[in-house]
């Protein structure tokens, strides 16, 4: 039973509507404009490459060094992205980490920090079951890509190369952008249905008022 007193059911509603309407805008637009950057600086670089010329320059060698240059480039900003994308993972998951705990310890303020932790890993509590919930297996590939990026250098271990074949064992993590843009709308279905799951089956708010009749 909870030791904290019960708040009312008015402001469990209030509470409610906004854990509801959180949003990855912000991420989103962040996102938005590391690709289109790196879609423009790609072209820019792809048309020096491809317009370089011995006219422009006084010796082969020149040439040559400048190709060299922009090779440089070219993957210097291929390295960019792939850091862009995998801090995208890594917020989109922080994220989801940051509500979870906020919608936690507004419908279940007694839970203490383990239970918290098993939540987010998806393992069942009395509070809430996580791991049924529609989105769940989005979220899960998430939480193990973050880790990855975080503490193994970004390569594929076997749980994630298990768990979602979609991953190579041993290989570096690629596509970070299509993994963003796929996972991202199953996070959300995720996000939306626990705060509704919580909720449901909390026990910090006083009862709905009697409906009077007249």
């Amino acid at each position: 039973m909870s030791a904290s007193p019960k708040k009312a059911f008015s402001f469990g509603r209030t509470m409610k509507a906004i854990h509801l309407i959180h949003s990855f805008d912000v991420l989103d637009e962040f996102h938005s404009l590391l690709n289109s950057s790196a879609t423009q600086s790609e072209k820019s670089l792809r048309e020096q490459y491809e317009g370089l010329s011995e006219a422009g320059f006084e010796n082969e060698g020149e040439m040559e060094a400048y190709r060299s240059y922009l090779e440089d480039d070219f993957y210097q900003l291929g390295e960019v992205k792939k850091l862009g994308h995998a801090l995208a993972i890594s917020g989109l998951y922080r994220q989801v980490e940051t509500h979870i705990k906020r919608v936690l310890r507004t419908t279940f303020p007694d839970i203490g920090k383990k239970k918290i932790d098993k939540i987010l890993r998806g393992e069942p509590q009395s509070e809430i079951d996580g791991s049924k919930l529609d989105g769940f297996d989005a979220v899960n590939e998430l939480r193990m890509l973050n880790n990855l990026i975080k503490h193994a250098g970004s390569i594929v271990d076997a749980e994630l190369a298990s768990k979602y074949p979609v991953w190579v064992e041993r290989v570096e993590l690629h596509d970070l952008d299509k993994a963003y843009d796929r996972l991202k709308p199953l996070v959300k279905e995720y996000m939306h249905a626990f705060v509704h799951e919580a909720y449901d089956h909390s026990a910090a708010f006083e009862a709905a008022p009697a409906k009077t009749t007249s």
